[in-house]
C-alpha cells in the first residue's frame, strides 16, 4: 500500500505538468490543488503507512525488517522533496532583475521597473556577441531574437511552464543582463540564479 502511494504522488505532479501543459486545467489548479496539496498529502500517507509497516516488521526483522526499512527511506525521500520543493516555491524572490537599474535592457512585455540581485553587476567590457549567445544557450536559453549589439533567449520551465526569459546587451566598455519571469508565481530565487548564472558565464568569455 505505501509503495502504490509512494509512486501515486509523483505520477500525480507528472499528470498535473501535462494538464497544465495541455491547457486542459489552469496553472493555479495544477501547481497549487493537484501538487501542493492532493500529491504532497498523498505522500504523507505513503510515509504514514511506511511507518506503521516498519514498526509491525520488528517482530520479524530478519524476514521482514530490511523491505520495510527500504520502503520508509523511499516514502520520506520522496516526502522530504515534496517539502522542500514546495518551500522553495513559497519563497518570493524578485522576478525581474538588472545589472543596469537606470537604463536596463528591454524586454517585450517588460515596462520595469527591474530590481537589484546580489551578485548581478555589469561585466566591465565588451563581450564578443558570438560568446554571449553561446552563455545564453549553455545556461538553458532558447535564443529567440539576435540583434547587432543584444541577444535575447527564453528558459523553457518544464515544471508547469515557469517560463524565464533573458537579453545581454553589448555597449563598449559594458555588458549588462537582464532576466525576468514571464509569470508572476514565485519561483524560490530562480531569476536571480539565472542572472548570477549568465554574469558567472559572461566572466570566463571574450
Amino acid at each position: 500500500m505505501s509503495v502504490a502511494l509512494a509512486v501515486l504522488a509523483p505520477l500525480m505532479v507528472l499528470a498535473a505538468v501535462l494538464l497544465v501543459g495541455n491547457g486542459l486545467v489552469s496553472l493555479d489548479f495544477g501547481l497549487d490543488v493537484l501538487t501542493l496539496k492532493i500529491a504532497l498529502w498523498t505522500s504523507f500517507v505513503a510515509l504514514a503507512f511506511a511507518l506503521g509497516s516498519f514498526v509491525l516488521s520488528l517482530g520479524q526483522f530478519q524476514r521482514l525488517g530490511a523491505a520495510s526499512l527500504a520502503v520508509l527511506v523511499v516514502c520520506a525521500a520522496i516526502s522530504g522533496l515534496f517539502v522542500w520543493q514546495a518551500r522553495a516555491l513559497a519563497v518570493a524572490g524578485p522576478s525581474d532583475v538588472s545589472t543596469n537599474l537606470t537604463d536596463p535592457p528591454a524586454l517585450p512585455g517588460k515596462a520595469g521597473p527591474p530590481v537589484p540581485c546580489a551578485g548581478v553587476v555589469a561585466i566591465p567590457r565588451q563581450v564578443a556577441l558570438e560568446a554571449a549567445s553561446y552563455v545564453l544557450v549553455e545556461t538553458g536559453f532558447a535564443i529567440e531574437d539576435v540583434q547587432r549589439f543584444s541577444v535575447r533567449g527564453v528558459k523553457p520551465g518544464f515544471w508547469f511552464g515557469l517560463d524565464q526569459e533573458a537579453v545581454i546587451r553589448i555597449r563598449p566598455g559594458a555588458t549588462d543582463v537582464r532576466v525576468a519571469a514571464r509569470h508572476d508565481r514565485p519561483d524560490g530565487g530562480a531569476t536571480c540564479e539565472l542572472a548570477r548564472a549568465l554574469i558567472a558565464g559572461l566572466q570566463t568569455e571574450r
